[in-house]
């Protein structure tokens, strides 16, 4: 049959622009609905959603406006020549889809504190499990919210298109994605104001100061990747995930992307995951480009806005130590080049078709050390307008405290923000401690959600979100530079004042990008690296002092404790044994023949040689005592008494047992093996044969040298007499006046047995005990064995 060539003109309902559409009347009304999709002025929905009507006649191109019905629509079953009966031209009017979108219905809040708003009649609850989507936290009336919808502003107002934003696990870093994601993406701007009106964010939009809705929201969760040992299984869930999130973003969009997902799928979804990527930032960048009339839906739309959450969680977990003494990198470590190609990927596409990145994880060396120098973001995870952002501050616990629900009382309320502020407060994430003091938020969820419910936390160490992972921890403690690291920064507590005194790690530089190979080199430039991991990890954070950092609060502090008992290699069951004896018996030797065991174990470098009594101490006490029985957490280190003399003293230790009535008087010295006469050679050849040393009364004939008062000296004459030429008391005397002290005297009237001990630690290998017994140190020194 012969096949005329005929003109179709056609108006989109709602627009007054149209545009002319050849066809044949040999074609279908199906090939119709697809060339109007291909030659309208502004993108479509898929073809075959097209209702098409045919417009009454006239002269001229048809107004929007005109009427017509369901007796003028054209059905596939029609026939376009019958349509051609007359002319050769024919005026249709094309509708899209309607896509009826029910209302969204969201919690009025009634109440507001600070940040902090809820609705009073239903409130029961935190956002503490799971709730990691900002829609459905805004859904249920029975959560409260932390409104940091005004970081939206703070984030527009860097001037580099993509952002990386670091926080320590357990921040709330998902639901902050997410809430940027339902204000940005273009597929949310109906429900901008059931979601964000009366929040913080809202008087910006009115200010015109950021604008909703402007973008094609791309996310990427890194964190459901399967992370199996095996390479190639890991691989292929990491290229799963990237183009499920691709598939997921063609579906969202498809009425702009002029194709139905379908077909986009098909076409443009790749083996690749980085070639479907490539794929997708084209078909983006090139509607855009085309886009012309002001009044075009997608005149508005700015691009691609990539989102990234937990970036690093999939490489994170293959950087496994394999030496636990000497730790480097092993050979299969590197993230995969998938991931390479995929962050190499979205560097190519920055400016043409992703016109933002937001990037959010715990730590930044996958991005720039392993991932084709990724280096084009702009880190802003220190940024003072960023401090509170993913975290709470101080007025943001107390609001929640005060809470009729949540504490019952302004009593209770003080007392749980003090547990709180000890516990879970502390980070700074400012350099040189500018930024306000900030709690992690899922400790602080899941502390206040006992509260809410009734039930408070009697323990507050027993938090399960606690900040530093297993996995990193175990990589901490495999590296002797970090491990080191960790004992200097681990609290020293004085009871003066009931104040707890946070040790300060000083530094000369610290980088906010590091690289497997600096974690692994040389101590000098190893140390800045591993400074910077443990900050992003949250186990230091800033402090006042400019170049300093410390350790956050008391449940990191146990943490890295729990951590370098583990690196001690003392086993749970003779850690058990050993405390079993010391509770139900009073035997306090074996617990220090762990430590012992540990120090001859961990102290294979030069500069651990050189501990001084304090740093011992400290690692006996968070590493042991406080770490394994509840009962010990209140082990007493740094005691301020008062002598005999009436001068002020401070006991290094003091450990007791309520059920046996027992209290420990522990006094510690270090002698370093600088400081022995024994062996020649380097220090840790010389501890080495003092290691081999089995019994306490050879260690006591043993010689001073090097030193200025003792020098010529034995062990014993210095534990015995003190420093020759000098005033200094000796460690006997020491020992007895504190023994003395009317501080333990309150001790014994309350029926406790005292019992004092020197405790000397020689060359970081033996643990020398020694009992007082009156006045003197009875006839039986001995080395803590376990």
């Amino acid at each position: 049959l012969f096949s005329r060539s005929l003109n179709v003109f056609c108006t989109i309902d709602g627009t007054r622009v149209p545009f002319p559409v050849d066809v044949s009347d040999g074609d279908t009304v199906f090939d119709l609905q697809d060339k109007i999709k291909l030659a309208a002025p502004r993108p479509l929905p898929p073809a075959p959603t097209l209702a098409l009507y045919k417009a009454p006649k006239g002269e001229g191109f048809t107004e929007p406006g005109v009427t017509v019905g369901a007796k003028d629509e054209i059905n596939f079953t029609d026939s376009l020549r019958g349509m051609f009966a007359e002319t050769n031209s024919v005026q249709v009017i094309v509708r899209p889809p309607s896509y009826h979108r029910s209302p969204l219905n969201v919690v009025q809040y009634d109440c507001r504190s600070g940040d902090l708003v809820w609705k009073e009649d239903t409130f029961r609850s935190f956002p503490v499990h799971g709730v990691h989507c900002f829609k459905s936290l805004r859904q249920r009336p029975e959560l409260c919210f932390f409104d940091k919808t005004a970081f939206i502003s703070a984030l527009e107002s860097f001037s580099e298109p993509a952002l990386v934003f670091l926080r320590p696990r357990r921040s709330g870093k998902s639901l902050g994605l997410s809430m940027l994601a339902h204000f940005h993406g273009r597929e949310h701007l109906p429900d901008y104001k059931p979601l964000f009106g009366g929040l913080a964010i809202d008087e910006h939009v009115e200010n015109n100061r950021v604008f909703p809705g402007n973008y094609f929201v791309l996310q990427f969760d890194f964190s459901c990747v399967d992370r199996s040992q095996d390479r190639e299984v890991a691989r292929r869930s990491l290229n799963l995930m990237l183009n499920g999130s691709i598939k997921q973003f063609y579906t969202t969009y498809e009425p702009y992307l002029r194709k139905s997902a379908d077909h986009l799928i098909q076409d443009l979804i790749k083996d690749d995951a980085t070639a479907s990527l490539g794929k997708c930032v084209n078909v983006v960048h090139n509607i855009l480009t085309r886009v012309e009339n002001p009044d075009d839906p997608l005149s508005k739309i700015k691009g691609i806005y990539l989102m990234a959450d937990e970036y690093d969680s999939y490489s994170n977990d293959y950087l496994i130590p394999n030496d636990s003494v000497h730790w480097k990198p092993s050979e299969g470590a590197e993230p995969d080049s998938l991931l390479k190609g995929f962050w190499a990927s979205v560097k190519s596409g920055l400016g043409s078709g992703i016109s933002k990145c937001y990037i959010t994880g715990v730590s930044q060396q996958s991005l720039d050390g392993n991932t084709s120098g990724f280096n084009v973001a702009q880190y802003v995870s220190w940024e003072s307008n960023l401090a509170s952002f993913c975290s709470l501050t101080e007025a943001d616990v107390t609001a929640a405290l005060a809470l009729k629900k949540v504490s019952g009382s302004a009593a209770k309320a003080k007392k749980h923000l003090k547990i709180m502020k000890d516990h879970y407060n502390g980070f700074n994430f400012v350099p040189g401690g500018r930024g306000p003091l900030t709690y992690n938020t899922n400790t602080c969820l899941e502390y206040l959600q006992r509260l809410a419910e009734g039930n408070p936390m009697k323990d507050p160490f027993s938090v399960t979100n606690s900040e530093v992972s297993e996995a990193s921890l175990r990589l901490l403690v495999a590296s002797p530079v970090a491990t080191r690291l960790i004992e200097d920064g681990l609290f020293s507590e004085s009871e003066q004042g009931k104040k707890v005194e946070k040790r300060t790690i000083p530094f000369d530089t610290i980088g906010k990008p590091f690289t497997l190979t600096s974690l692994a080199g040389e101590l000098a430039k190893s140390e800045a690296a591993w400074l910077s991991y443990m900050v992003h990890l949250g186990g230091l954070t800033f402090c006042l002092r400019k170049k300093a950092l410390r350790i956050p609060n008391l449940v990191v502090a146990e943490r890295f404790g729990n951590a370098i008992l583990h690196r001690y290699q003392a086993s749970l069951e003779d850690v058990n044994d050993a405390f079993k004896s010391l509770i139900e018996h009073g035997y306090i030797d074996r617990v220090l023949g762990l430590y012992a065991r540990g120090m001859q174990q961990h102290d294979i470098r030069a500069h651990d040689l050189k501990k001084k009594e304090e740093d011992h101490c400290r690692s006996m006490y968070f590493t042991f005592l406080t770490n394994i029985h509840p009962s010990l957490r209140k082990v007493g280190v740094e005691t301020t008494i008062t002598k005999p003399s009436g001068t002020p003293g401070r006991i290094d230790m003091l450990v007791s047992i309520p059920s046996r009535k027992q209290l420990f008087v522990l006094e510690w010295k270090s002698i370093r093996i600088d400081y022995i006469q024994i062996g020649s050679g380097a220090p840790l050849e010389r501890a080495t044969v003092l290691a081999e040393m089995p019994d306490a009364n050879m260690l006591l004939d043993l010689k001073f040298r090097n030193d200025k008062f003792r020098a010529g000296q034995t062990i014993k004459e210095w534990i015995m007499s003190g420093p020759k030429g000098t005033k200094e008391h000796s460690p006997q005397r020491q020992l007895c006046e504190y023994a003395r002290s009317p501080e333990i005297g309150r001790w014994e009237k309350e029926g406790y047995t005292v019992t004092p001990i020197l405790v000397v630690i020689v060359g970081s290998r033996h643990v020398l005990l020694w009992n007082l017994d009156g006045d003197t140190l009875d006839a039986s020194p001995r080395l803590a064995l376990e």
